[in-house]
């Protein structure tokens, strides 16, 4: 039996580690349009860096318990925002991981409601990152950025994230004017909200 739960906590260390590193490859998979090294904006590979060293230290903190999994969320935000500041999806992530985080430390959802949620955000947010690339990869020629910008305001209402937010907008509506997308959540078949004001 004891072999059994080694097994097991094995699985899910690993487990946690391969959805850390889908979320640190998605913030990673495409350079930012027009983002040429300069005095604001260091080069791709030094921000990569400093973001992915932070990010594993601050990591090791929350899983002590010694950092809140919103605080570290929120500073994870303001740090990679500087990186992928052409992201409008990432803002979307990070306020939907805060706030999940907050309905969590409140004690109002149990650490597996917290962590499906997480990994199902960070799914989406790396399939959506994904098709952006693929988008950016297919525009082509001098008028490549142009023809990118193009596409990218054309189909920015298919985003998967954006979509994501406004379907949770519509199904809180629709459960009740008590309920706010910028406070409450679902899990499973339930509703759970922070008694917290958003941090941006």
């Amino acid at each position: 039996m004891t072999g059994v739960t080694e097994k097991l906590k094995r699985y899910k260390i690993r487990e946690k580690a391969v959805f850390f590193l889908i979320l640190m490859s998605s913030l990673y998979s495409c350079r930012g349009i027009g983002m040429e090294e300069s005095t604001l904006y260091p080069s791709w590979d030094v921000r990569k860096k400093q973001i992915l060293v932070w990010a594993t230290s601050e990591k090791t903190k929350v899983d002590r318990g010694t950092l809140k999994n919103s605080e570290y969320w929120k500073q994870f935000y303001q740090k990679s925002i500087v990186l992928r500041p052409d992201l409008d999806d990432f803002l979307y992530f990070a306020d939907e991981m805060i706030k999940v985080s907050r309905i969590f430390e409140e004690g109002k959802i149990t650490k597996e409601q917290f962590e499906d949620k997480h990994h199902q955000l960070t799914a989406l947010l790396a399939q959506e990152e994904n098709r952006r690339a693929n988008m950016h990869s297919s525009s082509r020629g001098a008028n490549a950025f142009e023809n990118y910008e193009i596409e990218l305001f054309s189909k920015y209402r298919k985003s998967l994230f954006l979509t994501y937010v406004n379907d949770l907008r519509r199904q809180l509506n629709a459960a009740g004017p008590q309920f706010s997308s910028s406070h409450c959540a679902f899990f499973g078949d339930s509703i759970q909200c922070t008694t917290q004001n958003p941090p941006f």
